[in-house]
């Protein structure tokens, strides 16, 4: 008999309790009432100088500027249609923290553009014959919208399946590349001759 007495204070106590809350939220929400909470403390405003730590970015590669760089793949590839993506190149690459001698190496073994530029740089902006859709007329090379894509894709392929491996050379990078060891030996003469030009 108790246990039943109580039985039914509970189920009285929740049907006014339940009852109580839907009518508090339909008071609240016919009257546009808010609860706001409390918000933390917003941290301290950085003092200028710790303003300017923050903002610094490394902008070289052993000493050498993006602009430096870039005029020296630009001298390297002068009169050809990669002239004028060289600080791209080197900005790109040293944001990524690869090496932009490497990337412009592979850009210029990959396009043939010393020569004669192959055709799926010339038709589908592919710099460095990347896999993958939409697909360069259909086949497996990528397609690229703009030069400028094709290179940022190429530094974060880069950046992420060998330099994360500490394969941050070409003889160290040609196996996993699909290539030989005479792309490795192609790859450091291209990265000499844009470190030489003036």
């Amino acid at each position: 008999m108790r246990k039943g007495f109580i039985f039914i204070l509970l189920l009285v106590f929740d049907f006014l309790l339940m009852y109580g809350i839907n009518e508090a939220n339909v008071l609240m929400f016919n009257n546009n009432f808010m609860i706001y909470l409390a918000k933390k403390d917003e941290p301290e405003n950085p003092t200028e100088e710790n303003k300017e730590e923050q903002e610094v970015v490394d902008t070289s590669f052993n000493g050498e500027s993006i602009e430096e760089i870039g005029k020296k793949i630009d001298n390297y590839t002068k009169k050809t249609p990669l002239e004028g993506y060289g600080e791209y190149i080197a900005k790109v690459s040293i944001t990524k923290g690869v090496n932009p001698y490497l990337i412009g190496a592979i850009i210029l073994e990959s396009t043939r553009c010393k020569t004669e530029c192959v055709t799926i740089f010339r038709e589908c902006n592919n710099v460095s014959g990347i896999k993958g859709s939409p697909g360069c007329f259909g086949g497996m090379y990528r397609n690229y919208d703009s030069i400028n894509d094709s290179i940022s894709d190429l530094v974060n392929s880069i950046s992420k399946d060998f330099y994360t491996q500490e394969m941050q050379a070409p003889y160290k990078m040609y196996k996993p590349y699909g290539k030989n060891s005479a792309w490795a030996f192609k790859i450091n003469n291209y990265m000499d001759g844009i470190k030489k030009a003036k």
